[in-house]
Parts: C-alpha cells; sequence; structure tokens
C-alpha cells in the first residue's frame, strides 16, 4: 500500500530528547485516541526516546484524550495535575488541544513555564501566537503534499514499474518559551 506520512515516532522522540537535554525526567504524555496508528506510533516514539535518556515513566503518566480537543486536553491536564508528583512538563497531542492545558495550568494558578513546562506537536500558526510560545514539533506538510503528489503521477503514469511504498516525511522541533530548563 503506496503512503507519505508523517513520521510520527521520530517527532515525538524528537520532542522527548529536548526535554531530556534540559534536565526533565518526569514527562507526561496525553495522547490522541488509541485506535489512532498515529497515536500508535507517537506512543512508540515516546516510550522509545524515555528508554534512551533511562527515563521511568509512571502509567499515570500516560493520559489519552482526544486530537484537537481543547476540554478534554484540560481534563487530562486536571488528572496530570491531581497527582502526587506531578510531571515536570506535559506533552500535548496537538497544539489546538493544547489550549485546553494551558487554560487549566491557568486556572490552577500555575505559570508556564516557571511552574511546569509544555510541548505540543503539530506546529501550527497558533503555537507561534500563544502566550509563551508553544515549543512543539512541526509537521513538513509541504512536503508531504508534494511526494504525495508526486507517487500519485508517478503511479498513474508508470503503474506496471512503480511499486507501492510507504515514505516517512521528517518535520522539525520549533523552539518557544513554553519549557525551561531544571
Amino acid at each position: 500500500r503506496a503512503a507519505v506520512l508523517s513520521d510520527n515516532t521520530d517527532g515525538v522522540h524528537k520532542l522527548v530528547d529536548q526535554l531530556a537535554a534540559l534536565g526533565h525526567e518526569r514527562i507526561a504524555y496525553i495522547h490522541g485516541e488509541n485506535h489512532s496508528a498515529v497515536t500508535q506510533k507517537r506512543l512508540v516514539g515516546f516510550y522509545r526516546a524515555c528508554a534512551a535518556h533511562g527515563i521511568t515513566v509512571p502509567d499515570t503518566y500516560i493520559v489519552p484524550s482526544t486530537y484537537r480537543d481543547a476540554k478534554s486536553c484540560a481534563v487530562a491536564t486536571r488528572q496530570l495535575l491531581a497527582l502526587p508528583q506531578r510531571p515536570t512538563c506535559i506533552i500535548f497531542p496537538d497544539d489546538f488541544s493544547a489550549l485546553g492545558g494551558y487554560n487549566a495550568l491557568a486556572e490552577a494558578g500555575l505559570s508556564i513555564p516557571e511552574d511546569i513546562s509544555v510541548m505540543g506537536y503539530d506546529g501550527i500558526y497558533l503555537s507561534r501566537v500563544v502566550k509563551p510560545s508553544l515549543v512543539t514539533y512541526q509537521q513538513n506538510t509541504k512536503a508531504l503534499g508534494r511526494l504525495a503528489a508526486d507517487k500519485l503521477i508517478e503511479l498513474i503514469e508508470h503503474p506496471r514499474v512503480t511499486l507501492p511504498e510507504q515514505i516517512r516525511v521528517s518535520g522539525k522541533l520549533l523552539d518557544g518559551g513554553s519549557v525551561r530548563i531544571l
């Protein structure tokens, strides 16, 4: 089956690498729907990166939520804040959902990043305009679209010699003010 996909495993891995480099060891991850292949790949990236840095992740630090749903992420954030030892950083399933986390943290009287660090995923414009700007992993949507179109044209023009393949496209880490050094 042919596909052009964002490298979700590597994306979350890079977020955790950044956190580990800044001294974070208590990293929580609010993820999207369990049935999603994207979620499974991101969870693998999260656990692989934590293992590579010798970080033990309590089960209570992994909280399911819904993609692009600020309300459910606010609920998940409150759940993490209620833990006896809260995380030093929360990674949100996407930048839009991170808004719910921002609101829940503000309601709890916590400041980003002084009291708790946060990260997102996607690199949408919104991540640049919230205060503080969100550290996030930006998917390379232009490359995804360009490669998908090129592969489709190749498949149409040369169906007998084109093998279906899965191509993974990397993005990049966008810096912001939502993470602090420990």
